[in-house]
């Protein structure tokens, strides 16, 4: 959108004078498209440096062809989301970001930000695409601008309790309706099927081999793979010093879908009744990450880490369990010694390339605006 909104404050800024790349509100983004339409991303790159630079008369005529003549608010609402989703219409949306949504533990997996943690100095407010959802796991897929290399080839999936949630998506969700000269592609942004995008205990389990499974079961030793799965849940929301009932029964909920699937006989509650003696045992608990990392995907265990934050976070997720689930999350490795070394090259060059731009882009906070 960065021809529209050049040309918008070209135009609105008097002879002589500078002006910033510090974002705009995306309703005055689409605006502009109304205005001037859109150029192909090719012959109109994005470039901070540029800001204060005319586009060229081709630009604007390429732009022309391409208005947009309906557009529409969504609310900040679950059901909104996914039923524009559902009927083709993908959600451009602000949202507040935290210093968690670097914290990716499996790429493009975004953790949910924790109560305390502070309003990053650059990016605060950044605006994406939202182009699907999973049911299963509870996410929005969306679209980034930041290239293919990040997150999941561009893309990254945001928990719904982030996303549709008053306290960091300021209500700046539109959708567009109606393009001239271009038939709006109405194909289907979501997967009504049952598989999860990220990770599943019936797909892992069953992509095991009979040796890495038995193998997998004798290192688990005296305590079980559903009995670790629990008291990784019980530890993590624990870390607050209060478990409460919200969050005990939300994880015999998870447990007793868990065991099902894991075709266990033993039920949740006893499981639970057991585990909640282990919450304290450091050992057992490290011990238990271990084998996870050990046996487990990379998918399944970013799978794990969004179910652990979901459950905890029903009654608010603190710093302290935030900080116990990112522990967790980083002795698995998912983004450091187990990538490929081009991953590894790719991500500190991305991280160079980020850091400057977030030099480049200044937030303009007092009017809360996303780029």
């Amino acid at each position: 959108m960065q021809l529209q909104v050049r040309m918008g404050r070209y135009e609105g800024t008097e002879e002589g004078g500078k002006i910033e790349d510090s974002g705009c509100y995306i309703q005055h983004a689409i605006e502009g498209l109304k205005k001037w339409g859109a150029c192909a991303e090719a012959n109109y790159p994005f470039d901070t440096n540029l800001v204060n630079d005319e586009p060229y008369q081709e630009n604007y005529a390429e732009a022309a062809e391409f208005l947009v003549e309906d557009m529409a608010l969504v609310p900040t609402d679950l059901s909104a989301w996914k039923n524009c989703l559902a009927e083709g219409y993908p959600i451009i949306f602000g949202i507040n970001l935290y210093k968690s949504f670097d914290k990716q533990r499996k790429k493009g997996v975004v953790p949910m930000p924790s109560d305390t943690e502070a309003g990053r100095a650059s990016h605060g407010g950044h605006a994406m695409l939202a182009v699907g959802y999973s049911d299963k796991d509870e996410v929005f897929i969306v679209r980034n601008s930041w290239g293919e290399g990040w997150g999941d080839k561009g893309y990254c999936y945001i928990p719904y309790d982030y996303l549709v949630n008053p306290k960091f998506n300021d209500g700046d969700s539109w959708i567009i309706k109606q393009l001239n000269n271009t038939e709006f592609n109405n194909q289907q942004y979501w997967d009504d099927s049952d598989e999860s995008v990220v990770g599943d205990y019936e797909s892992e389990l069953a992509n095991m081999s009979e040796d890495d499974y038995q193998l997998m079961l004798d290192a688990m030793g005296d305590y079980s793979l559903e009995y670790r799965i629990a008291l990784l849940f019980l530890y993590a929301a624990g870390q607050d010093g209060d478990l409460s009932d919200e969050e005990y029964d939300a994880i015999a909920v998870y447990m007793a879908s868990t065991i099902e699937k894991l075709g266990v006989e033993m039920s949740a509650e006893r499981i639970l009744r057991y585990a909640v003696r282990d919450i304290t045992n450091i050992t057992l608990i490290e011990e238990s990450v271990t084998l996870l990392g050990e046996y487990f995907s990379s998918e399944m265990l970013a799978k794990i880490m969004l179910d652990i934050e979901s459950v905890v976070s029903i009654d608010g997720l603190s710093e302290y369990e935030s900080s116990s689930i990112y522990t967790m999350m980083e002795s698995w490795q998912m983004e450091s010694s187990e990538s490929s070394e081009s991953s590894e090259e790719y991500s500190e060059s991305s991280s160079e390339e980020y850091s400057e731009e977030s030099e480049e882009v200044e937030e303009d906070e007092e009017d809360e605006e996303v780029e």
